[in-house]
């Protein structure tokens, strides 16, 4: 069974004919969602550090080098 897709658009459209208490609880809803995917994604990042960190790969230095390196990236 295929899922139908629906646009940005339909469900703001939809979310619009909600009573507002509702509203509010989906929008509460969708930022501790969000939020939820950013801390997940914080904790691969530091995860994948402290591997890079312990395989000696990680790159360390003073803070002049890591503007240095930032600068270079620019």
């Amino acid at each position: 069974m295929l899922e139908q897709l629906i646009t940005l658009d339909q469900m703001l459209d939809n979310a619009s004919k909600m009573p507002i208490d509702e509203q509010l609880m989906l929008a509460e809803i969708i930022k501790k969602r969000i939020i939820e995917q950013r801390r997940k994604g914080l904790v691969q990042n530091v995860k994948e550090s402290v591997g890079e960190y312990k395989s000696g790969r990680a790159k360390t230095g003073s803070i002049d080098d890591l503007i240095n390196d930032l600068n270079y990236m620019l």
